[in-house]
């Protein structure tokens, strides 16, 4: 209790609830400004509509309430931590480590959540693993690989902000409208590839579907 927690590569703050009820402070950064502004935003739906409307996961005490309204966020890659050094209790680093591409951003990642935290301090590091469960729905041929994440389009807002007057009646239409090739000079599909450097439109799903770059880790390395 008291401490100050870290979350580096925080994202939309899914773990901020669980550190305030723990009696911690909780410091976010993450290279995604939309995802921290969805992280402020939802602190402030739960004051607006009670605790009960959020997930379980969201829910934090009346006490925690304002912490969560107004959490202490930061732009900033997981290499480049703009904390000062050994001045936190703890950090944490949940589902980013496999995203880094090579060995030296692993490395300087790790370097970085050293120099923050205090010495004595806790540091927790999850990533994926090459090795799954008999269970897992996960199973990898290659610790280097491609992962499809599936978006809805409703969260992505490029391709309404195409300016081409010919496709007037593409701007007009929210993403979620899908509108068929028959109709419009451009497919949806290459409107979201064109728009998002590559991406894939499932049209049976409705979904955008994005290549991520994961590295899965072997035992002891």
């Amino acid at each position: 209790r008291g401490s100050v927690v870290a979350d580096v590569g925080c994202g939309d703050g899914k773990y901020f609830p669980a550190i305030y009820e723990a009696g911690s402070y909780v410091i976010g950064s993450d290279i995604s400004r939309p995802l921290l502004q969805t992280a402020v935003e939802a602190g402030k739906s739960i004051i607006l509509r009670g605790s009960d409307s959020a997930p379980e996961s969201r829910r934090i005490g009346d006490s925690k309430e304002m912490l969560n309204a107004r959490p202490a966020v930061a732009v900033a890659d997981c290499m480049h931590v703009p904390l000062r050094s050994r001045s936190v209790d703890a950090a944490i680093c949940i589902a980013v480590m496999h995203h880094l591409s090579t060995k030296a951003r692993r490395i300087r990642c790790l370097t970085e959540l050293a120099r923050v935290v205090r010495v004595g301090g806790l540091i927790n590091v999850q990533a994926w693993a090459m090795d799954q469960e008999e269970s897992s729905k996960r199973k990898f041929a290659a610790t280097d690989v491609f992962v499809p994440f599936n978006a809805q389009p409703r969260y992505l807002d490029k391709v309404n902000e195409n300016t081409d007057s010919e496709n007037d009646d593409v701007i007009n239409r929210t993403p979620t409208s899908r509108p068929s090739s028959d109709n419009i000079g451009q497919g949806v599909a290459e409107m979201y590839s064109q728009a998002y450097d590559g991406a894939e439109f499932d049209e049976r799903k409705g979904l955008v579907v994005f290549q991520r770059y994961c590295h899965l880790y072997c035992k002891g390395e």
